[in-house]
């Protein structure tokens, strides 16, 4: 199993991208999770429904790209 995990920050949240894939020959997939950076729970984590081949610079891109549509609809959900 091969796994990279990407802990940033991000509009002050917490995000974890996640790409891992089984052995060289496989596909890499894709999860992305955020939190507030003050605490509280993780967020349910999005997955990419199929894997692809990509390479993991385009897909930490992905991911954090996810990651700040992840926090919009949360910041859209609590405007106070």
């Amino acid at each position: 199993m091969q796994k990279k995990v990407d802990l940033s920050t991000c509009r002050g949240h917490l995000v974890e991208v996640v790409i891992e894939r089984a052995d060289d020959q496989q596909p890499w997939s894709l999860a992305v999770r955020v939190r507030d950076a003050q605490g509280g729970a993780w967020s349910t984590p999005w997955r990419e429904g199929e894997p692809h081949h990509f390479t993991c610079h385009d897909a930490l891109a992905a991911g954090k790209q996810q990651a700040m549509r992840m926090i919009g609809a949360v910041d859209a959900a609590d405007p106070g």
